[in-house]
């Protein structure tokens, strides 16, 4: 297995355009500030250059980017689209931004949200339909699956052989997902976010901030453009969603190199050393194959530990031990029929896999690891043609093929597994969570409550509009009894003399 350190175009791409923007950015405000006078043009130019390198560096060096940049992802993709389409607006090129955020949609439909409602609210000139229907039009990108479906086989891996299957199951999970994080679990995730955001930013974290309370405005695209992806992450059900805050990074880069031209130099010098010393560190860190899974254990699971299954037999697997397969019926014309545990207790699921022939038993348990896995051992226990997964090194994501039934302890280990509702303070290791070990190594289960993050939101809601209710009410109720006729100093003396 061969090695090399591979960085996807929207990782480069991403790093020119943040220096374009900030060095935009920057050429205005000086031109608003009348600094014009006071400065040498020169000068001007070569501190705005240096300005935006830092934010492209910071942006670089992020942990979370290289991470995601270095397994080809579309994250540092969409990133990058979500950028250009902010400095098209920023240049007032509203054709080339309905554009970008249209080729976003067919992306990756949560950034494309993420970054069209911050664009549309921010620029009234995007709120035309011509622009919103160039932008649309790109769903017809989804097409693909139907006509895929037309000209060869369909693994129905996601339910996705429609366009309805399609979204409702993206959207459905993502509404199953958001704002359901255990208030328990609330503070933990909470620490981690900053933790996550320090490897990635460095004192520039700081610095944020500090940019923030100083501009006292909510009308920043940057500040929404981070504020968004880190609070969909405090508060979502998933540990695996802190990649959706890459593109808080590019923004927060962004900000930050805006705030470099009002800090002291010592902040600023700081603030690019730091930069410099995490990108050297987080590169040689998540150097895949090298410092990071030196055994490159998906690429052997996929080459070796797979092709122990014979034809017609079944995996039972979970995550991408499982969604891998059919990529390798297809790739290597096999058969294998896999079986995810993480959706056993869905009926729907339970029904497609009868289709295929498997023997199974359905339960009446009402817990959701129970119904997993107790339908999971009725498999392995009814039909002879089950393998599973193993893990041998589960911080490096290594696996190894083995027989069900030799290996029932791998079923029964989780049946009756109850976690205990306790609020969470003890923060992990954000390396952990960007390599992906804290999926196998703390964060194997979770809380799943309705007392959760959603709960407290809708509460907050209904409390807001109450409150905004009760002022309106008591202001109409004073209206209503008219003003009370104030007494004068001298109306008063005279009232006085009179009496007397």
């Amino acid at each position: 297995m061969e090695h090399g350190f591979n960085i996807s175009v929207g990782y480069h791409d991403s790093l020119y355009i943040i220096y374009k923007v900030v060095y935009l950015k920057l050429q205005e405000w000086r031109v608003e500030k009348m600094m014009w006078r006071n400065m040498r043009t020169r000068s001007i130019v070569m501190r705005s250059r240096m300005y935006a390198l830092i934010a492209a560096v910071l942006y670089g060096g992020s942990a979370l980017v290289i991470s995601q940049s270095t397994i080809i992802e579309t994250y540092a993709l969409s990133t990058m689209l979500s950028v250009i389409a902010y400095y098209a607006c920023l240049q007032r090129r509203w054709v080339w931004a309905s554009v970008t955020m249209g080729l976003m949609l067919a992306i990756h439909p949560l950034f494309f949200l993420f970054t069209w409602f911050v664009l549309f609210i921010a620029y009234k000139e995007l709120r035309n339909i011509k622009l919103f229907g160039i932008t649309i039009a790109f769903v017809v990108f989804y097409a693909y699956i139907p006509i895929s479906k037309m000209f060869g086989e369909s693994s129905d891996m996601w339910g996705n052989t429609s366009l309805s299957g399609f979204f409702r199951n993206n959207f459905g999970t993502m509404w199953m997902l958001a704002g359901t994080l255990s208030l328990w679990d609330i503070p933990k995730r909470f620490i981690d976010t900053v933790l996550i955001y320090i490897v990635s930013m460095g004192l520039g974290s700081v610095v944020l901030i500090w940019y923030y309370i100083k501009k006292r405005t909510v009308k920043d695209v940057t500040l929404w453009m981070v504020v968004l992806p880190v609070f969909y992450f405090i508060v979502n059900l998933s540990a695996e969603t802190y990649v959706y805050m890459i593109p808080a990074i590019a923004f927060g880069a962004i900000a930050v190199g805006v705030a470099m031209s009002k800090v002291k130099p010592v902040v600023m010098y700081s603030t690019a050393l730091i930069a410099v010393a995490l990108m050297g560190i987080n590169a040689n860190y998540l150097d895949i194959g090298r410092t990071l899974d030196p055994n490159l254990s998906a690429q052997r699971y996929f080459d070796e530990e797979l092709d122990k299954i014979p034809d017609g037999e079944i995996l039972l697997a979970g995550g991408w031990t499982w969604a891998i397969v059919p990529l390798y019926n297809r790739e290597n014309n096999r058969n294998i029929i896999p079986i995810c545990t993480d959706v056993l207790p869905s009926d729907e699921y339970l029904d497609i896999i009868e289709a295929n022939g498997v023997k199974l038993t359905r339960t009446d348990s009402k817990k959701n690891l129970d119904q997993q896995w107790l339908v999971a051992k009725s498999i392995v226990e009814q039909n002879d043609n089950v393998w599973m997964a193993k893990e041998t090194i589960p911080s490096e994501f290594q696996y190894e093929i083995v027989p069900a039934q030799e290996n029932m302890y791998l079923v029964e280990r989780w049946i009756g597994y109850e976690k205990q509702p306790e609020i969470a303070w003890k923060p992990s290791n954000p390396y952990h969570y960007i390599t992906g070990a804290l999926e196998v190594s703390e964060w194997k289960f979770i809380i799943y409550s309705n007392i959760n993050a959603r709960f407290a939101i809708m509460c907050a809601v209904y409390a807001i509009a109450a409150y905004w209710l009760a002022l309106k009410l008591f202001k109409k109720k004073d209206k209503g009894h008219g003003e009370v006729p104030v007494e004068t100093e001298a109306e008063a003396d005279s009232t006085r003399t009179t009496d007397s």
